[in-house]
């Protein structure tokens, strides 16, 4: 852990203050000292080539995300023709933004209950060259805010069952938002929210793409069944079978 300090301690100077060691440097360097996570520090993260302002201190994008995610767009890549897109759930608006970045011709509409979190949606596409009119920023809960129909919508909701509290890293549990971590119902309250009511948002031919764990696999069938929902799960880096995909095949 030591060594991890000092790395991150070196890689700080560079990043974020030029090589140059500061009263704001070392400022810094005791909030890593003291377990803020190193990304709150520098206060953005690279996810997928987009500047993902950190400042209003929304959940911290992963990679297993961002793996996800990039098959998404690789699909709406293909489609070939301009897409609308829903982000829900979106907190930093990480997916949202990734797809505006990567699909130039996709409308993205970015949906997060947390308004104090808008202006760093803003922050971060301005900084990723995204154009002010390819997304809107929509405060509100899940599907809420959404209208018309969608070719896709991203949803990368809170999974986490209020019981695993003690299994997180106390990195998260002290400074990530845990708005944002935990859901009722073994963790599956909103992917049964998106089950149940997203196949009114979709346009035929489109689909929902969900972040959930390995574990609710099994309870996420069982809320499939009877539905109208055509699916599949899809593997994350470690080829864990966790991510489902939902389409509306009418």
């Amino acid at each position: 852990m030591v060594f991890d300090l000092d790395k991150n301690i070196e890689r700080l100077k560079s990043e974020k203050y030029d090589g140059q060691e500061s009263a704001e440097f070392f400022a810094d360097v005791e909030r890593l000292k003291a377990g803020e996570p190193y990304a709150y520090i520098l206060g953005w993260i690279d996810f997928l080539g987009v500047h993902i302002d950190l400042s209003g201190k929304p959940i911290i994008p992963r990679p297993e995300t961002a793996h996800w995610a990039k098959r998404a767009i690789e699909e709406l890549k293909a489609k070939g023709t301009p897409v609308r897109t829903f982000d829900a759930y979106a907190g930093s608006g990480n997916v949202g933004l990734a797809v505006a970045k990567h699909v130039p011709s996709a409308l993205v509409e970015i949906s997060e209950l947390d308004t104090s979190l808008s202006e760093g949606i803003i922050l971060s596409a301005r900084a990723s060259g995204i154009p002010d009119e390819q997304i809107k920023v929509l405060p509100g809960d899940s599907l809420e805010t959404a209208t018309g129909l969608y070719d896709a919508i991203f949803a990368n909701p809170p999974y986490i069952p209020p019981s695993d509290l003690e299994n997180l890293d106390p990195d998260m549990v002290a400074y990530e938002p845990h708005l944002a971590f935990f859901a009722d119902e073994g963790g599956n309250e909103f992917h049964k929210v998106l089950i149940n009511q997203a196949w009114d948002f979709l346009k035929p031919g489109g689909a929902v793409y969900i972040e959930a764990d390995e574990y609710q696999k099994p309870a996420i069938e069982k809320m499939l069944e009877g539905t109208k929902w055509t699916y599949e799960f899809w593997e994350d880096q470690y080829g864990q079978v966790r991510f489902p995909v939902l389409r509306k095949i009418v």
